[in-house]
């Protein structure tokens, strides 16, 4: 018996298959040929949902959809579980052996009881909020008037050269894994700094990390080094941050254009086999023409 595709639908589509008018075929085409994977941040941004009416449909799509499938843990504990799996042991380390499953999400998602609760949705709401400005500020706009890429492909090139923003990106990820480097306690910290031969062989054995640098440096280009006249790239912190997602599906659907074409961009430089299509044309592809 053939394995059902996966599908990861963003936070975006969960949001117009409660608006549509007649959303129920296309949710009924997902459940009957589709094994869905329900990334942790797709709950974490219905959580930040003001609207307690558009909240509570939003937690019955994802119940749904979970009859189907299950969840994923957040994009940073993803990253952290593989770095320490590949720290421990880089000879025996496999990404697919890393268990991210979210199960206590799942059943927070099935029991419903953050759904009402107010002062915690006004919570989450701020600091979703506070994040997407932090990660605004980070990617300040270069100073730089010469030599400035004209294309993210001509960066790329750039930054990867030794000592480039590729691998100081790779290099703040694995590190903050562990917090600090730290000579005294190395159970709990790293003793070094890893060089860029070790991020090399960690970024190749692992595509949910490395498709989530190539999104950090799509951004970094983005906001801080683009030509005005170049094509823009505007997705936004917990957008890119799905790119540590793309390597568990088979198809990512997003309701977000520049989410869309952004972690199109990084799975293809990343080399992560996953098919990125808005919602609309998924649903064009499902409807049958006499």
């Amino acid at each position: 018996m053939s394995q059902k595709s996966i599908i990861a639908p963003d936070t975006s589509v969960l949001n117009r298959l409660v608006k549509d008018v007649d959303p129920e075929p296309f949710i009924a085409a997902i459940l009957s040929s589709y094994s869905v994977c329900l990334p942790e941040m797709s709950f974490e941004e219905i959580l930040a949902t003001r609207d307690p009416e558009l909240r509570g449909k939003l937690m019955r799509i994802c119940q749904r959809l979970l009859k189907v499938g299950y969840c994923i843990q957040p994009a940073h504990w993803v990253i952290d579980l593989h770095v320490k799996a590949f720290h421990g042991d880089p000879t025996r380390y496999d990404w697919r052996n890393v268990n991210v499953r979210a199960a206590e999400i799942e059943e927070e998602i099935r029991r419903d009881d953050f759904v009402n609760d107010a002062i915690l949705v006004e919570q989450q709401a701020t600091e979703l909020r506070r994040l997407q400005d932090e990660f605004e500020g980070f990617f300040q706009k270069s100073t730089r008037t010469t030599g400035v890429p004209s294309s993210f492909e001509e960066w790329l090139v750039e930054s990867k050269a030794t000592g480039g923003s590729f691998w100081n990106t790779a290099r703040l990820l694995y590190e903050g894994a562990f917090g600090s480097t730290s000579a005294i306690d190395k159970s709990a910290t790293l003793a070094s700094s890893p060089d860029e031969a070790t991020l090399k062989s960690f970024l190749d054995a692992c595509p949910p990390v490395r498709a989530y640098v190539y999104a950090l440096e799509l951004t970094l280009y983005d906001r801080s080094l683009r030509p005005l006249n170049a094509p823009a790239y505007k997705a936004g912190r917990n957008d890119q941050m799905m790119a540590v997602f793309l390597p568990y599906c088979d198809l990512f659907l997003t309701n977000d254009g520049g989410q869309e074409k952004s972690l199109r961009e990084a799975a293809l430089k990343a080399g992560v086999p996953v098919e990125v299509r808005s919602y609309n044309d998924f649903c064009a592809s499902l409807i049958i023409t006499a």
